[in-house]
């Protein structure tokens, strides 16, 4: 898997379980200024950064009118669309 995989790419491949990607996003909720929130054994992501990333998702999360599935959607199309960090080996 290249260093540049996606969230997406990682939970296709099977190295992080789509679980994961809930808790993240439900992380994010708790707490939008997270940022190094570590997502399966071996990656790191900046959840606020990725969040802002989005096209779409920062215009959601200031809506008023939008709806906790909306929300929910709009942070999750953002993590799976992020590009997680290679944590260090702890070796």
């Amino acid at each position: 898997m290249p260093d540049n995989a996606t969230l997406w790419d990682l939970v296709t491949d099977e190295r992080i379980a789509i679980e994961e990607v809930g808790a993240a996003v439900d992380a994010y909720l708790a707490e939008p200024s997270t940022h190094e929130y570590r997502i399966g054994p071996d990656h790191v992501l900046d959840l606020a950064a990725a969040v802002a990333a989005h096209a779409s998702a920062p215009t959601t999360m200031l809506d008023a009118e939008a709806d906790e599935p909306s929300r929910r959607i709009a942070v999750r199309s953002a993590l799976l669309m992020a590009r997680p960090k290679a944590r260090p080996c702890p070796c």
